[in-house]
């Protein structure tokens, strides 16, 4: 890796020029929901808005395009029982990192939601998962019963997950 020197002045300078960039996506999608309504948002646009209004941050270009490879999936709902409770995990954005691939939505069971990741290896096979409720109680302390059962259910989706849905 190269190294780059900046001046303060320099580094100030990008940094402002990346948060206008950044606020303007945002401005730009907010005045498309002014004019047109939600319904005229691309799912790129509404991931981005959703990744902003739930995180404050911004997504850079390149967090992007790797989100968004699997946007076909942008709110689609995986279902399933486990002994007559109703299941379900509802897709939200996918994040490629060094360590593997992390996918992000709701889960819920009965009437209790929570939020969090499955956690996959390179090849999209699932690992682990990390899902709180809203109380900040962890899933499995709730649902330790089912854990097998539930994480059977977490490996179904990330098969469909890495599937391509037009073949």
């Amino acid at each position: 890796m190269k190294k780059i020197r900046l001046t303060e002045s320099e580094l100030v300078s990008l940094i402002q020029r990346m948060v206008n960039e950044a606020m303007s996506d945002i401005d730009n999608i907010l005045d498309k929901i002014s004019q047109d309504g939600m319904e005229s948002l691309s799912q790129q646009e509404k991931e981005y808005l959703r990744h902003y209004s739930e995180t404050g941050e911004y997504m850079d270009v390149e967090d992007e395009e790797d989100s968004l490879e699997l946007g076909q999936f942008v709110g689609e709902t995986f279902s399933d029982k486990i002994n007559d409770a109703p299941i379900s995990f509802t897709y939200e954005v996918t994040e490629e990192t060094d360590k593997g691939i992390i996918h992000t939505g709701y889960f819920t069971i009965y009437e209790d939601e929570y939020y969090g990741e499955i956690f996959c290896d390179d090849e999209g096979t699932f690992m682990f998962v990390n899902f709180e409720s809203p109380e900040g109680t962890e899933l499995f302390e709730d649902y330790n019963k089912i854990q097998g059962e539930l994480e059977m259910f977490f490996q179904n989706v990330c098969e469909n997950l890495k599937s391509d849905p037009t073949t």
